[in-house]
C-alpha cells in the first residue's frame, strides 16, 4: 500500500471524528460518482467499513485504485448481491431515476436507504458545532474547496464535490468538517421512483445538525433540484436557520431574499454576515485586480484591511474564494495563515483549467452545469484571448436542459462560434423529447448565420474534434463546457490539433 495513503488511513483513534453508527458498515451505490467519492474517503478514514459499486466502464479508473488502497471494497457492476445483510445502510447519490437492483435489494432486506444529503447531515450532526456547511442551489464548488483549503490546519476534514488542484475530495479529521451541501454534484434527472417505501432512518436524522457556520452562495431555481426560486430559497433558509453564523455574498441577488427572511424572523444568537464589493458589506472586497496570472484583492473586515493573492482564473471564481476567506475570518482564523493558504489555492479541477495548446489554439475546460455558471465561465474565458472564442457546450441532463433552454441561449452570448454536443443523461431509456432542438433554437436567436453548429452521429459525419479543428485558428481559445463526453473531449481534441490526419486513439 502507498505510504501516503497508509498514513492517511491510519488516523490515530483519538484524532478521528465521531462516526454515525448508521454509517459504520455502509454500502455506497456508484462510489466513484462526484460527491460519493468524497463521502467514501471520509468514511474510510473515519474508520467505517465501506463497500461500493461502480459501473463496468470505471473498472480501470485511477479513482478506483486509490479507493481500494484505502481499504474500500469496490465491486464492479450494479448487482443485488453487492448489498449484504451486514450493511448498516445503503447510500445513493440520487442519479438513478428508475429501478435499480442494489437499491431494490436493500429495500427487500429492510436496510435504511439514504440519500447522500442525509448521510452528510448524519456526519455533520455527529460533529456538532464543529461542522461548517457550504450550500446553495448552484455555484458552490469553488467556494467549498477553497474553504476546506483555508481551514486546513491539520485538524480539519472535508467532503467535497470536486477537489482543489491535486487535492482530495474527502478527508477525515477530528476537529471540524467542511461539507459541500449543494445537490448539484452530478447529472440528476428525477426524484426516487414512485412507489418506493424506504425504511425510515433512525430518529436522530429527523433533527437537523447545528452548524458553526453556513456559507450560502445562491438560492435560485435549478432544475431538477429546485423547480423555481421559492423552492431554492426555502431549502437555503432551512439550513441557515440551523447555523450560528450565516455568510451571504451580495453579488448574487437571490441571497438578498434569504437575508430579508432571516431579518424578518431572526434566529436567537445568530449572526448574519455579508460579503461583497459593496462597501456596506460586513466583509468588503475592495476592487479585485487581475494581473494576468492571479487576482490581487484586499478585504476589509472589522476596520482592518487584509491583502490576498488568489491564483485562480475568472473573476467569479475569485469572488467565491473571497467568500470562503470571509467565512474563515468570521470563524476567527488567523488572517496571515489564511493569506498563505489562499496563495496556494489554484482553483478546482476543470474550472477554467487550461489543459494544453496545439497549433496556437488553447483548450480550456469548464465543469459548469447551471446556465449562470456557464455564462460566468464564458465571460471569463473571453478575457483570456484576444482572438476568437469557440465554445463547445454539453447540456447537463434532460430535466435541466428542458427547463433552462432560454437561459442557456443567453449564457452563450459573446462566443464567436458555438458547438452543441448531445445532452448528458444517466437514463438509458426515456420517452422525454430531446431538448437539444429547443436549445439550438434559443442559441441561434443570438448568433449570426454559420456560428452555431451541432454534433450529429453517422458514418459520414465529422466528430466534435474535427468540427472544432475546422473552426479554430491560431490564437483562438476553445472552451469545453460539460461533465460527460466534454470531459473526455479535451485530450482527444489536443491530439487531433497536433495530428489532424491521424486516427484518434480509442483510449483517449
Amino acid at each position: 500500500m502507498d505510504t501516503a495513503i497508509t498514513s492517511a488511513v491510519a488516523v490515530e483513534a483519538s484524532a478521528r471524528p465521531a462516526l454515525p453508527g448508521l454509517l459504520a458498515a455502509v454500502h455506497l451505490v456508484d462510489v466513484v460518482a462526484p460527491g460519493m467519492e468524497g463521502l467514501a474517503r471520509w468514511l474510510a478514514e473515519a474508520g467505517a467499513d465501506v463497500t461500493g459499486s461502480i459501473p463496468e466502464s470505471d473498472r480501470d479508473s485511477p479513482i478506483v485504485a486509490t479507493l481500494k488502497e484505502m481499504g474500500i471494497r469496490v465491486l464492479v457492476g450494479f448487482d443485488a448481491t453487492h448489498v449484504r445483510t451486514d450493511r448498516t445502510a445503503v447510500v445513493w447519490s440520487g442519479v438513478f431515476a428508475g429501478p435499480h437492483p442494489e437499491l431494490d435489494h436493500a429495500q427487500v432486506l429492510r436496510l435504511p436507504i439514504l440519500a447522500r444529503a442525509v448521510a452528510l447531515k448524519a456526519i455533520s450532526r455527529e460533529a456538532g458545532t464543529r461542522a461548517v456547511a457550504v450550500a446553495g442551489s448552484h455555484s458552490t464548488t469553488t467556494a467549498a474547496a477553497a474553504l476546506a483549503a483555508l481551514l486546513d490546519d491539520g485538524q480539519t476534514g472535508w467532503i467535497l464535490n470536486a477537489p482543489a488542484g491535486e487535492g482530495t475530495v474527502g478527508h477525515a479529521a477530528g476537529h471540524r468538517i467542511v461539507t459541500d451541501y449543494c445537490p448539484d454534484n452530478t447529472t440528476h434527472e428525477a426524484a426516487p421512483p414512485a412507489g418506493w417505501q424506504h425504511r425510515p432512518a433512525p430518529h436522530f436524522l429527523h433533527s437537523e445538525p447545528q452548524f458553526a457556520a453556513a456559507l450560502i452562495m445562491s438560492t435560485s431555481a435549478n432544475a431538477p433540484h429546485y423547480d423555481d426560486n421559492i423552492a431554492g430559497l426555502d431549502a437555503a433558509e432551512q439550513l441557515a436557520r440551523h447555523s450560528t453564523v450565516v455568510v451571504l455574498p451580495t453579488w448574487d441577488n437571490s441571497t438578498a431574499n434569504l437575508r430579508e427572511r432571516l431579518s424578518d424572523r431572526p434566529v436567537s444568537g445568530q449572526r448574519v454576515v455579508t460579503v461583497g464589493t459593496d462597501p456596506a458589506s460586513t466583509v468588503w472586497i475592495m476592487a479585485p485586480r487581475w494581473t494576468g496570472e492571479d487576482f490581487r484583492v484586499v478585504l476589509r473586515y472589522q476596520e482592518t484591511d487584509h491583502s490576498f493573492v488568489l491564483p485562480v482564473a475568472g473573476r467569479h471564481h475569485a469572488l467565491a474564494v473571497c467568500a470562503a476567506i470571509a467565512t474563515a475570518l468570521v470563524l476567527g482564523e488567523d488572517p496571515q495563515a489564511v493569506a498563505e493558504r489562499a496563495a496556494d489555492f489554484r482553483g478546482v479541477q476543470r474550472s477554467l483549467t487550461a489543459i494544453g495548446t496545439q497549433r496556437g489554439i488553447t483548450v480550456v475546460e469548464s465543469r459548469a452545469r447551471h446556465p449562470r455558471e456557464i455564462a460566468q465561465d464564458m465571460e471569463a474565458a473571453r478575457l483570456l484571448t484576444e482572438f476568437a472564442l469557440i465554445v463547445a457546450l454539453e447540456p447537463d441532463g434532460i430535466a435541466r436542459a428542458s427547463a433552462h433552454t432560454t437561459e442557456l441561449g443567453e449564457a452563450l452570448t459573446g462566443a464567436d462560434q458555438v458547438l452543441l454536443l448531445p445532452v448528458t443523461t444517466p437514463l438509458s431509456e426515456h420517452t422525454a423529447p430531446d431538448p437539444l432542438d429547443a436549445i439550438e433554437e434559443a442559441v441561434r436567436k443570438r448568433f449570426r448565420d454559420g456560428a452555431v453548429h451541432r454534433v450529429r452521429f453517422g458514418p459520414c459525419e465529422p466528430g466534435p474534434e474535427q468540427q472544432i479543428g475546422a473552426l479554430a485558428g491560431e490564437g483562438d481559445l476553445v472552451l469545453l463546457v460539460g461533465t460527460g463526453q466534454a470531459e473526455r473531449l479535451g485530450p482527444r481534441l489536443l491530439f487531433h490539433l497536433a495530428a489532424p490526419t491521424a486516427p484518434i486513439p480509442q483510449d483517449l
